[in-house]
C-alpha cells in the first residue's frame, strides 16, 4: 500500500520473497527425490528451501535493496558490483546451508560442489530477472512523478493564467467605473447631494470588491448578484428611465461557488453595446436558475442586437473574452458561455453554464423585480 511506513513495506517485501523462495525449493526438492526413484526424503526437501532462500534473498537483497542505492553510479561500478554481490551471497549463503549437513558434503563432494556452482548460476539468473524488473519499474515510478510534476505546473500556470486574466478584468473596469461614475455624482452634487453620496458608497464597495476576488477563488453567487446591483444602481443613476433591470433568481442559485467577476460584465456587455447606443435605451433581464448539476445565467437586453463587433467579443481580448478564459482554467469544457440573438426580438442573450457547486443551504430568497 502506498500509505505504509517503510518497516512495514520492507517486512511484506521479505516475508513475500521467503515465501515464494521456500516454495520454489521445496518444489526441485521434490523434484530431485522423485528423480532419484528413493521416495521423498525430508533432509533433501529442507536443503532445498534452504538453498532455495539463498538464492532467493541474495536475488532479493541486490536487485531491490543494493541496485536502487547505485542507479546515480556509473554502469561500470554498478555491474560489477551487483555480479559480485549476487555471487559472494550465493556461494555463502550455499556453504552455510552444508555447514548444517556435513555429512552430505563428506559423502558428495563432487555433488556439494556442483550445488554451490548451480546456485550462483541461479542467483545470477534470477537476479538479472528482479534487476530488469526492478528497473522498469522504477522508470515507471520516475515517469509517473514526472508526469505528476507536470499536471502540478499545469495547474499552477492556469491558476496564474486565472490570477491574471482577473487582474486584467480589474484594470478594464477600475477606469470604466471611475471616470464614469465621477462624471456622474459631479453632476448631482448640486441637485442631490444625497444621491451623490450614495452612489460614491457604492463606488466604493464595487471597488472593494473587485479586489477582494483578486485572489481568483471561487465565490458564492450571491456576492456577485451584490456586485452586480452595485454596478447597475450607478448605471441606473447615469441611464435613469432609459434602463430598466427585472431579475429572476432561483434561490438554490445564491450558495452555488463561482469564479469572481463573471456576472458583472455579462450586464455590462448588454448595458454598453445593446442599450447604449439606442435613445431611449431598454431592458436587461436576467434569469438565474440551476437545472440539475447545472447552474444557468441569461442575460437577456433587447438593445440593438449582435453585430460583427458583438459577436467577436468573446474570441478579442474584452471582458467576456477574459471570461471565457478563465472559466477554460476553473472548470476546463464544463463551462460555457455563449453570445446569440435574442429569441424572437431584436436584442443579444448572453448565456453562462456552469457546474453547480453548493457552499451552503441557500436562505430563503423569492423571486424578485427592480426596475
Amino acid at each position: 500500500m502506498t500509505g505504509s511506513p517503510p518497516s512495514a513495506r520492507i517486512a511484506r517485501q521479505l516475508l513475500l520473497w521467503v515465501v515464494a523462495s521456500s516454495l520454489a525449493g521445496l518444489a526441485i526438492g521434490l523434484a530431485v527425490s522423485l528423480f532419484q526413484g528413493d521416495g521423498v526424503e525430508r533432509p533433501i526437501l529442507v536443503i532445498s528451501v534452504l538453498f532455495g532462500n539463498v538464492v532467493g534473498l541474495t536475488a532479493m537483497v541486490s536487485s531491490v535493496w543494493l541496485f536502487p542505492h547505485l542507479r546515480g553510479r556509473s554502469g561500470l561500478l554498478r555491474f560489477p558490483l551487483l555480479v559480485l554481490t549476487l555471487l559472494s551471497g550465493a556461494v555463502l549463503g550455499s556453504l552455510a546451508v552444508l555447514g548444517v549437513y556435513p555429512l552430505f558434503v563428506v559423502n558428495e563432494l563432487r555433488l556439494a560442489v556442483g550445488v554451490v556452482v548451480i546456485n550462483g548460476v541461479l542467483a545470477l539468473v534470477i537476479g538479472s530477472v528482479v534487476l530488469s524488473y526492478e528497473q522498469m519499474r522504477l522508470r515507471l515510478q520516475d515517469t509517473v512523478r514526472e508526469m505528476e510534476e507536470v499536471r502540478l505546473v499545469e495547474a499552477r500556470l492556469r491558476e496564474e493564467a486565472a490570477r491574471a486574466e482577473l487582474a486584467a478584468l480589474q484594470a478594464r473596469i477600475n477606469p470604466h467605473f471611475f471616470f464614469n461614475t465621477l462624471n456622474t455624482i459631479t453632476s448631482l452634487l448640486e441637485e442631490d447631494v444625497r444621491t451623490a453620496e450614495e452612489l460614491l458608497e457604492t463606488l466604493a464597495e464595487l471597488f472593494r470588491y473587485a479586489f477582494d476576488v483578486a485572489d481568483a477563488v471561487p465565490v458564492p453567487l450571491a456576492d456577485e448578484i451584490g456586485f452586480t446591483r452595485g454596478y447597475l444602481r450607478i448605471e441606473q443613476a447615469r441611464f435613469g428611465d432609459r434602463l430598466r433591470v427585472a431579475w429572476h433568481v432561483d434561490p438554490r442559485s445564491l450558495a452555488v461557488r463561482v469564479p469572481g467577476l463573471v456576472l458583472q460584465p455579462l450586464v455590462e456587455n448588454g448595458v454598453g453595446h445593446g442599450l447604449a447606443p439606442r435613445a431611449r435605451g431598454g431592458h436587461i433581464d436576467l434569469t438565474i436558475a440551476v437545472e440539475g448539476s447545472t447552474l444557468r445565467i441569461d442575460v437577456l437586453d433587447d438593445g440593438v442586437g449582435l453585430s460583427d463587433v458583438g459577436a467577436s467579443l468573446i474570441r478579442d481580448g474584452h471582458g467576456l473574452g477574459n471570461i471565457a478564459r478563465r472559466l477554460e482554467a476553473f472548470y476546463g469544457g464544463r463551462a460555457t458561455l455563449e453570445l446569440s440573438a435574442a429569441p424572437g426580438r431584436t436584442g443579444t442573450l448572453a448565456r453562462l453554464t456552469l457546474p453547480t457547486t453548493p457552499l451552503a443551504p441557500p436562505r430563503p430568497v423569492g423571486e424578485e423585480t427592480a426596475s
